[in-house]
């Protein structure tokens, strides 16, 4: 009787100090979003336009406008809204949190966490506004408070969450830097977005898209050459990598002795290792002299080059992303196919390749945005002219006209230079989303039969 009457005491003793721990918690997440709400009247961006600076709090940031040269300079519409989210949803956060709603509150801490990075993003916005004025040099720096809002909001929302118990510290933890990643994609979507569709719109859509002469100088931005660059570049390179990295993916997972394993595959991890300008280095030293002395009437810097060095640079991805795709497939499935009376290659290329499909297609998709988004050895061996892309002919693709153009450019050209951003962003989702159609739609075949 005792010990029934010690345990229930000690039972009751966890259940106080544990309700207590939670109220802290609750307390410690209400004080901590009072203290980021209060960082809205601090000073929170400094603009330096010139020698002239100008110091911004958040509260100014959603009021205020700045006079340059007599011309007042309304901030971003998008900066206001995120200025203005901020202190909001830090005081939304914790007057849920004691009202007992942890996930909402959570929720709204993240959201204030996230407002100053979409503050920031609005920079480049601001930068173009001015430099279209005549301001010679601008720069922007930010403040103490906008760290400790972002700080403020991520601790918070992790306190929040642990109000539910201790025990799901861990879980909070892991929720909150997980909703971080999907922020991160959430801000980079609405960055380019706010960055890129200004120029598309002055410019027009069409005449963007599908002009044929890129002439900033005579404010032509017409960029379908180096779209078709790009994708053809890309294509070609998928064409040659995804077979070679493939097999020997094939080769490592299911045929390769192991002394021989021991040796390519240390070099296909080393190959994955080297620097793009590395890579660039020996497409303008091998593969462009190669290509002028098969081609003598070419010069060598061409999309032949570019496609080679691409399908050189996306094999380690597709290699090592592959193989280890093929290496979890089940040994029941590789036991079953020859115990039917299958042979080795008849089961690599019938069972374990079609079973692996998914993990293949993920290393397919990776080496495709390599592919598409390199830019240092493309620009050494391509030749950077913009014109229609021709095997043997000097090409230009987007992330090249972009890096080469942007230390000069500004006003219209440097929002152009966006815009050809937000094509690629545009475009590696497009192949994101298909690719993850396909192998969808393959699952679901196989499981139907």
């Amino acid at each position: 009787m005792e010990n029934i009457l010690e345990k229930t005491m000690n039972n009751e003793g966890k259940r106080r100090r544990a309700l207590l721990r939670q109220r802290c918690f609750a307390i410690a997440s209400a004080v901590i979003a009072l203290a980021g709400a209060a960082m809205f009247f601090l000073p929170f961006v400094t603009f330096h336009l010139g020698k002239t600076a100008y110091t911004f709090t958040s509260l100014q940031v959603v009021t205020g406008f700045i006079n340059v040269n007599g011309t007042p300079v309304t901030l971003p519409l998008l900066a206001k809204i995120a200025a203005a989210a901020c202190p909001l949803a830090f005081l939304a956060g914790g007057v849920l949190i004691l009202l007992k709603m942890p996930r909402l509150a959570s929720g709204g801490f993240m959201l204030a966490a996230l407002a100053p990075l979409v503050v920031m993003m609005t920079g480049n916005s601001i930068s173009s506004t001015f430099l279209d004025l005549g301001v010679s040099r601008v720069e922007m720096s930010y403040h103490v408070a906008m760290a400790v809002m972002l700080v403020a909001g991520l601790v918070a929302a992790v306190l929040s969450m642990s109000t539910k118990g201790v025990d799901r510290l861990a879980e909070a933890v892991f929720l909150v830097f997980a909703c971080m990643s999907v922020g991160a994609v959430t801000i980079i979507t609405i960055y380019m977005i706010a960055a890129g569709t200004p120029a598309i719109a002055e410019i027009g859509l069409g005449n963007f898209l599908f002009g044929t002469e890129w002439a900033p100088s005579s404010g032509k931005y017409g960029i379908l050459y180096m779209i078709l660059t790009s994708v053809f570049g890309t294509l070609g390179a998928i064409l040659i990598g995804v077979p070679i990295g493939l097999f020997t993916a094939i080769f490592l997972a299911e045929l390769a002795p192991r002394r021989l394993a021991g040796i390519v595959r240390p070099a296909v991890e080393l190959l994955a290792g080297i620097p793009s300008v590395i890579y660039g280095f020996f497409g303008m030293i091998i593969i462009v002299p190669a290509i002028k002395a098969v081609f003598p009437n070419t010069f060598g810097d061409s999309l032949l080059a570019m496609i080679l060095i691409l399908a050189i640079m996306v094999l380690p991805t597709i290699v090592n992303v592959s193989e280890t795709a093929l290496r979890a497939v089940p040994v029941s499935y590789k036991e079953a196919s020859l115990a039917l009376g299958n042979t080795h290659i008849g089961t690599i290329f019938k069972v374990l390749v079609p079973a692996a499909k998914s993990g293949i297609l993920a290393g397919v998709i990776l080496g495709v945005g390599r592919a598409i988004g390199e830019t240092m050895a493309v620009i050494m061996v391509c030749g950077n002219v913009v014109q229609f892309p021709q095997l043997l002919q000097s090409v230009r693709p987007l992330t090249a006209g972009v890096v080469l153009e942007m230390s000069y450019s500004y006003g219209l050209h440097r929002q152009a230079l966006f815009s050809i951003g937000l094509v690629l962003f545009v475009f590696i989702m497009i192949v994101n989303i298909s690719f993850t159609l396909i192998s969808r739609r393959g699952v679901k075949i196989d499981g139907r039969e």
